[in-house]
């Protein structure tokens, strides 16, 4: 037990000692604390070095962020414009299949055309032949004319013929007389009476032929009854014969006033229907010249019409053609200005050539527009972003925000250039007393 207390007694000492020795080692002399000091304060300014470079590569880094946010933006923005522009083809794609359509159906529509036409030279032969005709037959007004003068005739003739017929019922009168007086003294004068006015009646006769033979033998039989006056037994039976060869004559004459009367309806029948036959082709000559101007009306549209199917045709084929060929353009120069400003090198004349194709391009638009009497101006989107890529690439190079706005205050105008920068990119690139600048220059609020 003895030797047990004093090992405990000497590892107590033991620990005793040790515990004096570490206080005696925590207790720092001044030179070390003194050097630990300046330790800490190397050790705070390379830590505020490298805050400081931190900071500026948080910045860079911003900046990088805010480029690429810009980028995603331009990319976006023409996403939506190449969506547009697709959309613009698939339009523009269906109005040639359209235009084709309508050519295919013009071209189907030709060959009535020339059928048309080929019926539009006969109607004008026919119309010369009938034209001819006209000039070679008598006009219709002589013909009425004519026609006028052989009812006046055919009239005066029944008035003579009435008039014949009037004096021979007067002989009849007369020869009954002579017939009632045959025993008188006085027979010889009364038929010389008789024979002067036979006489009369067959010089007013001698225009009908049929009555020439009839007057002549009447003639003879009252000579041959003056001749005979001195024997007045026979005279009985030669005034009965008078009296039979008269009524035979007034029967004849009564005939041939109603053959005169068959013959002027029949003339006036026959007048008529060439009055008709005449008014039915004039009425025909009149339908034909009205067919014929109609005709030729109809023609004249239908040609107007082509040719303005043609004329649209050939508008719209030339506005198709103008706008592929502006988004031809588009397409080109975007991609030129991509690969200019993916350069990590550049120098303001590059700057100048992206700003000269960005002029050039508004230009072409406007005069498309101006070509295809249609409003085609370059979008406002791809201007800005033209903008944003001149001040992205002039970042980069490094070049002063006086030379660049300069260079694009001359080749886009103040104007343009309102419209398409944005300040928010100018101040990230450039500073606050670059945005006031643009603000004092384009007259910003």
């Amino acid at each position: 037990m003895a030797t047990k207390t004093k090992k405990s007694s000497s590892k107590s000492v033991k620990k005793k000692n040790t515990k004096t020795k570490s206080v005696a080692k925590k207790a720092p002399s001044n030179s070390a604390l003194l050097k630990k000091v300046a330790n800490v304060s190397d050790s705070n300014k390379t830590l505020s070095k490298e805050i400081k470079s931190m900071t500026k590569i948080f910045a860079d880094n911003q900046k990088v962020l805010i480029s690429i946010k810009n980028m995603i933006d331009t990319v976006s923005s023409a996403l939506e414009q190449i969506q547009k522009q697709s959309r613009q083809i698939n339009i523009i794609e269906e109005d040639t299949q359209k235009l084709f359509s309508g050519l295919n159906q013009v071209r189907g529509q030709s060959k009535l055309v020339s059928k048309i036409n080929d019926q539009t030279n006969l109607l004008q032969e026919k119309i010369s032949k009938i034209t001819e005709t006209q000039r070679a037959q008598p006009a219709g007004e002589k013909i009425l004319q004519k026609v006028s003068d052989s009812f006046d005739s055919i009239r005066n003739n029944s008035k003579m013929i009435m008039k014949i017929s009037q004096r021979i019922d007067e002989v009849r009168d007369d020869i009954n007389k002579v017939s009632a007086k045959a025993g008188s003294s006085t027979i010889g004068t009364e038929i010389g009476d008789i024979r002067r006015k036979i006489e009369s009646i067959s010089g007013k006769a001698e225009q009908i032929e049929s009555l020439r033979g009839v007057m002549s033998n009447l003639k003879e039989e009252l000579q041959s009854v003056v001749s005979n006056t001195k024997s007045v037994s026979g005279i009985t039976d030669q005034i009965d014969e008078i009296k039979q060869n008269i009524q035979s004559i007034s029967s004849r004459t009564g005939n041939i006033g109603g053959e005169l009367t068959n013959l002027k309806n029949q003339l006036g029948g026959i007048a008529s229907k060439t009055e008709e036959k005449i008014s039915g082709f004039s009425s025909l000559l009149n339908r034909s010249d009205q067919a014929s101007s109609e005709f030729h009306k109809k023609t004249n549209e239908i040609i107007q019409e082509i040719h303005g199917i043609k004329n649209a045709t050939n508008k719209a084929s030339e506005s198709t053609s103008k706008e592929v060929l502006a988004l031809l353009k588009l397409s080109e120069y975007q991609s030129n200005i991509r690969m200019q400003a993916e350069s990590k090198y550049g120098t303001l004349n590059d700057l100048e050539k992206m700003a000269t194709q960005t002029s050039e391009m508004v230009n072409l638009f406007d005069k498309l527009s101006i070509e295809s009497e249609k409003k085609i101006v370059l979008p406002h989107e791809v201007r800005k972003w033209a903008v944003s890529k001149i001040l992205d690439s002039a970042d980069r190079w490094e070049i002063r925000f006086t030379d660049v706005y300069k260079l694009l205050a001359n080749q886009l105008g103040n104007n343009l250039l309102k419209e398409a920068i944005r300040l928010q990119q100018v101040r990230d690139i450039y500073g606050i007393r670059a945005v006031d600048e643009i603000r004092q220059e384009l007259n910003l609020t």
